[in-house]
């Protein structure tokens, strides 16, 4: 009877865990406070393919992208915005985003588009 005891007590702790953790289902944090989308972010600019650029203004270029990618993130809120890549080459950045911080870059002039990334579930 003891062990019977044991174990709907270790399942009840299951039961109470998962209902107490995940992302931005816990009532200790409001749903916008937890980055749970993954997107891309394509910035606004002129850039052209690095393959068509001389050496000082393919490093100006990437000076340029690291720019618009600061400015970008500078609008966004800390606590929502995880950086997940920052891309050297191209003008994008890969994120984990909550809602207000979605909403901010799909309203954002710098922004010339937002995807998700789905790259996670084609990888495997």
């Amino acid at each position: 009877m003891g062990w019977i005891r044991c174990g709907l007590f270790a399942a009840g702790l299951l039961i109470v865990a998962s209902c107490t953790t995940g992302t931005g289902s816990s009532p200790s944090a409001p749903p916008s406070a937890v980055p749970d989308v993954r997107v891309i972010v394509t910035l606004a600019g002129d850039f052209r393919p690095e393959g068509e650029l001389g050496d000082q203004a393919r490093r100006a270029q990437r000076t340029a992208i690291r720019a618009a990618q600061d400015a970008v993130l500078a609008e966004l809120p800390a606590a929502g915005v995880q950086v997940n890549r920052r891309y050297d080459a191209v003008p994008q950045l890969a994120l984990s985003v909550d809602a207000t911080a979605l909403d901010l870059l799909r309203r954002s002039p710098r922004v010339a588009a937002v995807q998700e990334d789905t790259a996670q579930s084609q990888s495997g």
